[in-house]
């Protein structure tokens, strides 16, 4: 059986990508830290009341309605970028296609080149990004049966899921800058 072609390419992702822990353990450091905060941090307290002067509750709804308006951006965003790379036809996008990657492990013994891991990393990325707003639907539902507790974990979680997305997206737009200004410094270096 074979697998849809947006998981194929999310496994190609893992099957390609050396030291993929440490993406995943860039994103779950914040990810810790701010489930810590939340647990442990005691919120401003009411003087009059001796209560908390903060209702998790409505924190937690305010920052998924945010979450869900910036992940669709997102999307929006990534899907455009995976638009213009297939469609375009120019010597950068040649660059790309004809330099080979030596950061990511080939597949069937045939190295990517950059075009290939370029594609792949957003194309993981908007998978991710789907995934995500996805949680953040039902995060919507979740908070009418869950209390605090569940309430900063989820935030935690969503903490994960946001600095994965932005770690693979910044590691795709320097993934361009590097090749491009390889490209520059080989032509100046020629003249």
């Amino acid at each position: 059986m074979k697998a849809p072609l947006i998981t194929a390419s999310a496994l190609d992702y893992f099957r390609t990508r050396k030291k993929l822990w440490l993406k995943f353990l860039i994103a779950f450091i914040p990810a810790l830290a701010a489930g810590l905060c939340l647990v442990y941090l005691p919120f401003k307290i009411d003087a009059a009341t001796g209560k908390a002067a903060v209702d998790i509750a409505d924190v937690f709804k305010d920052f998924v309605n945010v979450q869900i308006s910036a992940v669709a951006i997102l999307i929006s965003f990534s899907i455009a970028i995976v638009t213009i790379l297939v469609s375009a036809d120019n010597p950068n996008i040649q660059a790309l296609k004809s330099t080979n990657s030596t950061e990511c492990k080939p597949i069937k013994d045939k190295p990517l080149n950059l075009f290939q891991v370029l594609l792949s990393n957003i194309t993981y990325n908007v998978l991710v990004e789907a995934l995500y707003l996805g949680y953040l639907i039902v995060c919507i539902f979740v908070q009418l049966y869950f209390g605090e507790t569940v309430y900063k974990i989820l935030m935690a979680v969503s903490v994960f899921f946001i600095v994965h997305i932005l770690h693979i997206l910044l590691e795709s737009v320097g993934q361009m800058y590097y090749t491009f200004l390889k490209k520059i410094a080989n032509n100046q270096a020629k003249s």
